[in-house]
């Protein structure tokens, strides 16, 4: 069985590091105006979520025309509904 959870990331250019299952798959991106964040959810086995070890993964952010590096891979984008700003959110690989 699995089951989603959902993970915050701040609209900042720093690396953000978020402890999921080593399995973990992300699903989806959304900016959410009310806490003026982005939130992903992820897909992990329920059965396993208690003694699963998770492992500290990291993510960034990048606006629009960002340079973006060739170790980051793509998760989503999302769009700011009042502001003309898109963020497109990529998780960085050693």
């Amino acid at each position: 069985m699995k089951t989603i959870h959902k993970h915050r990331l701040d609209v900042s250019n720093e690396i953000q590091e978020v402890k999921i299952p080593e399995d973990g798959k992300c699903l989806r991106v959304d900016y959410i105006l009310q806490d003026r964040c982005i939130y992903i959810w992820v897909e992990v086995e329920a059965d396993t979520l208690i003694e699963t070890p998770k492992e500290t993964r990291q993510f960034k952010v990048f606006n629009t025309g960002d340079g973006i590096p060739k170790n980051a891979l793509y998760v989503g984008s999302t769009v700011n509904h009042l502001k003309p700003e898109a963020y497109h959110v990529y998780e960085l690989l050693d």
